[in-house]
């Protein structure tokens, strides 16, 4: 016997039959509709493909298609063995600035945090001695953290900083800032400006990994160039950001 909050009215499975689009993209749309009303919660199973199918009176292949179409866009999330949950809500941000992520997560009502993966001092390559202007024979340090967001990863972030100009960053361990308020509290370098650039990237294993995704799960990856309060570079930065946990957006004007 199905539980009650497994059935839908006899309103919505009607209007999914008489609805004019696919039925997949119909399916879709009453999970997304329950997801959105409460019904189905972040972190809760939702119904099996059978009890949809049932209660749907639609084949499970098409329930099937409708809840893949949601696992894309990252609304659910499939776990092997256990069955279909409902994702947490996506990060939303507008035009990407990299070093302001710590306080677009607070603002979006969640809690960041960053657990480091790896740090040291590193000979530059000739590429980042080029973009951070360094002198021959200079040094980096790098720091690769995780960023967790309500303690689910979020992204890789890469660091590059002259050892010069920070050097006592190894010596920090802090899980709960972001590098634009690390150098400024640490080395007393003010970030004022930055180039930015990014892709849309498919994850390594490794990289997913860490991440908490499939290999193969498309990702965005960022570059970032930092530049102090007399115009030097002083930190060039990457990050690979999942593609399932963040929305980003421009507003766009048009002149009459």
């Amino acid at each position: 016997m199905k539980s009650a909050r497994h059935q839908f009215d006899i309103e919505e499975v009607v209007d999914l039959h008489k609805n004019s689009s696919s039925l997949y993209h119909s399916v879709g749309h009453i999970i997304r509709t329950k997801i959105q009303s409460g019904e189905y919660k972040v972190g809760e199973k939702i119904p099996s493909e059978r009890v949809l199918s049932e209660s749907l009176n639609v084949s499970r292949a098409t329930v099937r298609q409708g809840i893949d179409n949601l696992v894309k866009e990252g609304i659910l999330r499939k776990e092997q063995g256990r069955g279909t949950f409902v994702a947490p809500a996506k990060v939303k941000q507008g035009v990407l600035r990299l070093l302001e992520f710590s306080d677009v997560i607070r603002d979006n009502g969640l809690k960041p945090g960053f657990e480091y993966l790896g740090r040291k001092v590193i000979d530059p390559t000739p590429d980042i001695a080029a973009r951070l202007n360094l002198s021959p024979g200079g040094k980096l340090i790098w720091i690769q953290r995780l960023m967790q967001v309500n303690k689910s990863p979020m992204l890789i972030e890469t660091s590059y900083i002259s050892s010069k100009a920070c050097p006592n960053l190894l010596q920090i361990d802090d899980s709960t800032r972001g590098l634009r308020e690390l150098l400024l509290s640490v080395c007393n370098i003010q970030i004022v400006r930055a180039h930015e650039s990014f892709e849309p990237v498919i994850l390594e294993n490794e990289e997913a990994i860490q991440l908490g995704v499939e290999g193969g799960t498309p990702a965005l990856w960022v570059e970032h160039l930092a530049f102090d309060l007399q115009d030097a570079p002083v930190a060039y930065i990457t990050a690979l950001i999942r593609g399932d946990r963040c929305r980003f957006y421009t507003d766009i004007s048009f002149g009459s």
